[in-house]
């Protein structure tokens, strides 16, 4: 050991005996907070508590009685819906809307999963098809372009982009009306 070696030594001594004196306290008090007569104290205590006798408790008021309530029909009636829609209003058939997706079109293997479990990993190019690479939580992956369907609403691949996958989705709003809407699947960090 060099001489600037005992320096160091000599300079941490203190602090190591305050640390092994501190130690041995600590242990010495937990030696003595297990020692027998804390135990049993705490014996006789439980056993006094166990022999006392249990006081009855009073009686429960009794229930209020139930009121019946009847209808007398002299307002409106509470099972109709505040609002009724006129006839235009009214849910009907849009089926001939030109946002309603195509009839008989048989559906592509990524138009089962719901679009928010599907990940874009990347893309491949060639020449000028471009095409998007996408995994499903499985770990299936699957090759896509413009023009494929993907995700459960119908939505059409509009654009592949390096970045992000474009859609157009259809789905119907609380009418029951067709309607166009914009959805994108980011490319995963």
């Amino acid at each position: 050991m060099n001489n600037k070696d005992s320096v160091y030594f000599m300079s941490r001594a203190p602090v190591m005996g305050w640390l092994t004196r501190t130690i041995a306290a600590l242990l010495a008090l937990l030696l003595i907070g297990c020692s027998g007569g804390v135990d049993e104290e705490l014996r006789s205590y439980t056993e006094s508590v166990l022999t006392r006798k249990a006081k009855a408790l009073p009686r429960p008021p009794p229930p209020e009685p139930y009121v019946v309530y009847t209808y007398a029909g002299n307002g409106p009636d509470p099972f109709e819906p505040f609002f009724k829609e006129t006839e235009e209003e009214q849910v009907s058939s849009d089926d001939d809307s030109p946002y309603a997706p195509m009839q008989g079109r048989l559906k592509e293997e990524l138009e089962d999963f719901p679009l928010d479990s599907l990940r874009m990993v990347g893309t491949l190019e060639q020449a000028e098809d471009v095409w998007g690479i996408v995994i499903n939580r499985e770990g299936t992956i699957y090759r896509i372009q413009a023009g494929n369907y993907m995700g459960q609403n119908n939505g059409k691949i509009i654009a592949v982009l390096e970045n992000r996958i474009e859609l157009e989705e259809r789905a119907k709003d609380a009418r029951g009306k067709w309607y166009l809407r914009e959805a994108s699947l980011a490319l995963a960090e």
